[in-house]
Order: structure tokens, then C-alpha cells, then sequence
């Protein structure tokens, strides 16, 4: 029997990888390769016959599939594979929790793991009696960089991000020097003019992960927002993982996990440009306060992969 797949369709996302290298899986990415979302059906049935093949050919003690969709774990549901589900909050909070189907594969899985514990009490909500499991992101270190004279937004143009605060934001700061990889062509077409208008905005397009991460370890600051309750954005975990002063929506999920070092700001034009300043101010206690974050992070965090050790399929000695 080979060692664990994780399985996520997407071209990378952060928790999926660190999450897979705790548990020693073998990561999957399935990139969609179609570019309009009425054509995103076919890419799903070809992702879900290459991984039912795969599963069926290698017989994996067990997939971890990241959700959503709910049908990256069609393939182990199928299979008659253990399976776990990672289940990012669109999986419960948007439309995919009322597509057909997604209750059996949910209600399937050896677990449903989910990101923090607001996280988890809505997906409980959503399905009474769901077997959940918190585990907060895995850090990985991520080392020291060059100094760039740039704050350094983690964004993805997705709709709990206020992306209009933020252009708002940059446009009161003309002094200060900002750089993202979020895809801005995504954005409404006045937003967009706007973001391509901003001198002090440097659009970095889609980076390596090492180039990415030279980027955020070496910013100023990182800025991260979201107006989604229950989100554990990744990027803040990437900037605790590098040790950068943060900036981040404030909600009773990022008060909870990060409000210890972070400056969190209401989603705001005018408290978000303050909350920027004042992360780039000197703050002699700041960096003592990081690494009390990140160890206490990183205790809790290997409780919660223990405890899902525990109830993974063990292997099997030859």
C-alpha cells in the first residue's frame, strides 16, 4: 500500500501544502486548465477520472481531499478508499453546501477537518452531526529575505476580499511602496482602472514559491484582508510563518487566532491606511510577540495533527 494522496485542485494553495508535508502525503495539484467557469464542469469530470484511476492503480491508505468542491473526494468516495476531507469555508458558507451530493461525500469521509473553531461550529450548523476535527494551519519557517522597500498584500481578488478598501487605501498612502500577485484583471473594470492608475502599486503577477516568499519575508509589512467570518486567512499564517508585522480584517476569528501581534483594522479605507502606518511604526515588543504567537501556534497545532494521526488508517509494515 502506498503513502497518503492530497488531492487539491488548484495550481497552490498554502495550507494544502504544509498540511500534506505534516502528514507525510504526496500533494496532488489539479490546475484547472479551462478559463471560463461554464467550461470548469469538464475540467472536474477529467480531475475526478484521473484521480479514481490513480487511487484504483496505487491503493493509498488513505486521500485527503481539499474542498471545495466537494468533488476533488468523489475519487476515494468512489474507490471505497479512506478519506479525509480538508474543507475550506466556501464548502459551508456559499452555494457548494446545496449541491447534490455533497452531503454523502462529506458525511463519508473519515473526518472533515476545518480550519478554526467558528469554522467549525458552522459547518456543524450546516450538517448536524458532520464527524469534524479543527486543525489550524501548519507553519512552515519561511527564512529570512532581502529587505523590499514594499508592504506586501496576499490577495486573490476573491469576493470576501475588500478590494475596494484597499485601492482606497493605497491611493492615501502615496508615500508607501506596495507590491501583490493578486490577479487584478479579475477585478470590476472601474476597480481595475483604478489599481492600474496607483504609481505606488507594483503588480508582481504569479510567483514561485520561493520568489513568493522572498517577497512577503523581505516586505515591510503584510497586509491581508477578508470580511468572511470563520476565515483563517493563509496569508496571515504566512506572515507569522515569516515573523513580518501584520495587518488584518478584524473579526472575532482573526482576533482570536491573531490579535496577540497583528494590528486589526475594521474594513475600512481610512482605519486601514492608519493600521498600516502603524505597522510600519518601530514597535520594540513586536518581535517577542511574534514568536510567543508562533510557538504557541505551533504546540497547539501538532495536538491537533496528533489527534489526527490517531484516527488515520496506520500503516502497514511489509
Amino acid at each position: 500500500m502506498t503513502p497518503p494522496l492530497f488531492i487539491s485542485w488548484k495550481r497552490y494553495q498554502r495550507r494544502s501544502d504544509v498540511l500534506a508535508e505534516a502528514l507525510g502525503a504526496e500533494m496532488v495539484w489539479r490546475p484547472h486548465r479551462a478559463k471560463g467557469k461554464l467550461l470548469r464542469p469538464g475540467d472536474y469530470l477529467a480531475h475526478a477520472r484521473q484521480d479514481l484511476a490513480r487511487i484504483r492503480a496505487e491503493r493509498p491508505r488513505y486521500v485527503i481531499a481539499q474542498t471545495q468542491p466537494h468533488f476533488t473526494a468523489l475519487a476515494p468516495h468512489l474507490a471505497g478508499v479512506p478519506y479525509v476531507v480538508d474543507a475550506h469555508n466556501g464548502q459551508f458558507q456559499s452555494w457548494w453546501r446545496r449541491v447534490p451530493g455533497t452531503e454523502q461525500v462529506l458525511r463519508g469521509a473519515r473526518l472533515v477537518l476545518t480550519h478554526n473553531r467558528e469554522a467549525d461550529r458552522i459547518a456543524r450548523a450546516a450538517f448536524p452531526g458532520l464527524r469534524t476535527l479543527v486543525v489550524h494551519d501548519p507553519l512552515r519557517e519561511i527564512p529570512p529575505a532581502s529587505p523590499r522597500d514594499w508592504v506586501f498584500i496576499v490577495a486573490t481578488a476573491a469576493p470576501d476580499e475588500p478590494m475596494d478598501v484597499l485601492i482606497d487605501a493605497i491611493e492615501a498612502l502615496p508615500d508607501v511602496g506596495f507590491a501583490t500577485t493578486a490577479p487584478l484583471h479579475k477585478l470590476p473594470e472601474p476597480l481595475r482602472e483604478r489599481a492600474a492608475r496607483l504609481p505606488n502599486l507594483r503588480t508582481l503577477g504569479f510567483l514561485d514559491l520561493p520568489d513568493y516568499e522572498a517577497a512577503l519575508a523581505g516586505s515591510r509589512a503584510v497586509v491581508v484582508l477578508t470580511d468572511r467570518e470563520g476565515c483563517q486567512p493563509s496569508g496571515a499564517c504566512e506572515a507569522l510563518s515569516a515573523g513580518r508585522p501584520l495587518v488584518l480584517s478584524r473579526t472575532s476569528t482573526t482576533e482570536e487566532l491573531f490579535g496577540s501581534f497583528a494590528t486589526l483594522v475594521p474594513n475600512e479605507s481610512v482605519a486601514l491606511a492608519a493600521g498600516i502606518r502603524e505597522a510600519l511604526d518601530e514597535d520594540p515588543t513586536r518581535a517577542a510577540r511574534i514568536a510567543a504567537a508562533r510557538t504557541a501556534w505551533t504546540a497547539r497545532t501538532a495536538a491537533e495533527l496528533a489527534e489526527l494521526a490517531s484516527a488515520l488508517p496506520a500503516e502497514v509494515a511489509p
